[in-house]
């Protein structure tokens, strides 16, 4: 036997047990061959290139990609490079249903869409909040994404990929990416979170809205920056609810909410405009957070009273305004000098007219001169038809500028815990001894609108409705931390283009 066929046997020999081995004991050869096959490199992925028929610009025929989705390169075949073209798509005839699916590089003749996971229809669950990443270490990029588990709680999960497809069955990503692990806390504890960045969603689904004034949002996905939900000012608002009735009490208890989160952009100041107001009416259960009046006012840009007090040491002002000095006279003489002599059988009427008294609160008509670009915050938490906690904090809202506010509860307690109010990420304000909403169910609950908007007083201070921006609107039944709400505010800036 020559030397040749001595090395042909011996090559035959070893082909025959990786075979064997390949049967027995899969996993084995897989990781014993990670060591020879340099898949952490881009030397083999160079020669395979990306396909020129489906890509970022392209889509196979009979095929619509849902762009709000992971779309883009990334490596499953474990040739250590990103060729291949993956996306979230939906048959034309089957609109309703997706599934996700790679354009393997190197298979110009085969469909890209072999290459998938189950459908939605099946049982894939999908996210807006999803990513490639190898998770289980194969050389193999999987699909992954945030889920809610059974128990309610959120956690990053991945459909491994396999030779042919992506595996159906979930593991966790124990270590998912930074951002994708900043989102997990912003989930924890959530009860509602529209981030209003391209769409009106629930992103923990407890609740759904309903559009009043024809208000919408561009669905243009993933905008970089994104400028919110806009709201006119005339008739646009939102009213949410966690059940058919639009009602919140069934999945969302005001009871248990221990915190509101939201950015703000005020287009123009209206009249104790309320950002977000849940109650059953005006001054009923009331849990609102807004603005007063049409801005704060400043002296030094213009007296709100022309005449202010005389002399100094003077209590009287100098007329017209306020109470003025007038002479001593007794009744009898009044009675003798004026229309009301009852002496006299001609009636005279009414001499002197009532005079109509000036709002209590700033007053419906702008006031010209006087603003100054900020407005004072104001929140309210009502248990019934009392007022049990009034927060405000003047100037912390500047008009055409984006704010962020939270108002935390600092423990758990849920009768009295300590309130403290952030502004931009920066603590602002602390209440002891605070309150929580107490009502079990809302039936009126607004983002943009107030309560109060059909209700007239003497005064005639009506509420106006908001007219600006909301982005990134979340409610928690658990404190945020200062940790979280700092974390809020550079996600909420990244998203909105601030410095």
């Amino acid at each position: 036997m020559g030397a040749e066929q001595v090395f042909l046997w011996i090559g035959t020999g070893l082909i025959l047990a990786v075979l064997l081995l390949e049967f027995i004991k899969p996993k084995f050869i897989q990781e014993g061959f990670s060591d020879l096959v340099p898949y952490d490199t881009s030397y083999f992925g160079q020669f395979i290139p990306k396909r020129g028929d489906v890509g970022p610009g392209s889509e196979e025929g009979g095929y619509i990609r849902d762009v709000r989705y992971f779309n883009g390169y990334a490596n499953v075949q474990r040739l250590g490079a990103k060729n291949d073209f993956c996306r979230m798509v939906k048959s034309k005839t089957n609109p309703d249903v997706l599934f996700f699916a790679c354009a393997l590089a190197g298979m110009e003749n085969m469909s890209s869409t072999d290459f998938r996971t189950s459908t939605t229809k099946d049982g894939l669950k999908v996210s807006r909040d999803d990513y490639m990443r190898d998770v289980d270490g194969d050389g193999r990029e999987d699909y992954c994404r945030i889920l809610k588990m059974k128990e309610g709680t959120y956690r990053a999960v991945c459909n491994r990929a396999k030779d042919d497809s992506f595996d159906e069955r979930l593991i966790i990503d124990a270590n998912p990416p930074q951002q994708i692990d900043t989102l997990l806390t912003f989930y924890d504890g959530c009860i509602f979170w529209y981030r209003f960045r391209d769409d009106m969603l629930d992103y923990v689904n407890n609740t759904q809205l309903m559009r009043l004034g024809g208000i919408s949002i561009d669905e243009k996905p993933n905008p970089m920056p994104t400028y919110g939900l806009n709201f006119n000012g005339i008739d646009q608002a939102v009213r949410i609810g966690d059940n058919a009735d639009l009602e919140l009490g069934a999945v969302v208890h005001l009871r248990g909410l221990r915190a509101l989160s939201f950015w703000v952009y005020f287009e123009r100041f209206t009249n104790n405009a309320h950002i977000i107001d849940f109650g059953n009416g005006a001054g009923i259960d009331n849990m609102f957070v807004g603005i007063l009046g049409r801005g704060d006012a400043s002296v030094s840009e213009g007296a709100i009273r022309s005449n202010k007090c005389g002399d100094e040491g003077d209590t009287v002002p100098i007329g017209p305004s306020g109470p003025q000095n007038v002479r001593e006279m007794s009744p009898q003489k009044l009675m003798e000098s004026t229309a009301a002599n009852v002496n006299e059988y001609d009636s005279f009427g009414f001499e002197v007219n009532p005079r109509k008294l000036p709002p209590s609160r700033i007053n419906d008509k702008p006031l010209k001169g006087i603003q100054t670009g900020k407005a004072t915050l104001i929140y309210e938490v009502w248990d019934q038809k009392q007022r049990r906690m009034r927060i405000t904090l003047g100037g912390v809202i500047p008009l055409k500028k984006w704010t962020h506010v939270a108002i935390t509860a600092v423990e758990m307690d849920s009768l009295r815990p300590t309130i403290k109010v952030y502004i931009n990420g920066e603590l602002s304000f602390t209440k002891p001894s605070g309150f929580l909403p107490q009502p079990a169910v809302t039936t009126n609950n607004y983002f943009g609108k107030s309560n109060w908007l059909a209700t007239t007083n003497e005064f005639e201070n009506k509420d106006e409705i908001f007219q600006g921006s909301l982005f990134d609107v979340r409610g928690y039944k658990t404190p945020m931390s200062s940790k979280k709400i700092e974390d809020t505010v550079k996600w909420g800036k990244e998203m909105l283009g601030l410095k």
